[in-house]
């Protein structure tokens, strides 16, 4: 009986042993195709630059963002702020914001306009561009 269980235990590891090579040693190496994500570009802001104001006339501008890959969440001046009398509002829809207002003192005027687009699988695209406003 002990030489049966010594015999069985033998058949067993080489049987496993033979399974091993056969399945993993001898096979060709598998290389694994690689991984391309499209880039994501930079926004790209329009227009380049704003148009002066007038102190006491009302002014609007449309700024738009292009080369998103998914719609524009919302658009926020930061790093600076607007002249007193002008508003910035998102226009749900259309990866655009507005200025717009009546600017009620002269000077000039720098700020950051920044907006983030929806992601999909992963985080969206974000971005924002300095704009120096002149209102006479």
């Amino acid at each position: 009986m002990r030489y049966a269980k010594v015999l069985l235990t033998l058949v067993l590891l080489t049987s496993s042993m033979i399974a091993c090579r056969y399945f993993m040693g001898d096979s060709p190496e598998v290389t694994p195709e690689p991984f391309w994500q499209e880039a994501r570009p930079d926004l790209v802001f329009e227009p380049d630059t704003l148009p002066e104001a007038e102190a006491g006339v009302p002014y609007e501008v449309t700024v738009q963002v292009t080369q998103n890959k998914t719609p524009v969440g919302d658009f926020w001046v930061e790093g600076g702020g607007l002249p007193n009398g002008l508003t910035l509002e998102f226009v749900a829809g259309e990866d655009a914001a507005r200025i717009f207002g009546v600017p009620q003192e002269p000077g000039t005027y720098t700020f950051k306009v920044s907006v983030w687009c929806y992601g999909t699988n992963v985080s969206g695209q974000e971005g924002n561009k300095e704009y120096i406003l002149v209102v006479k």
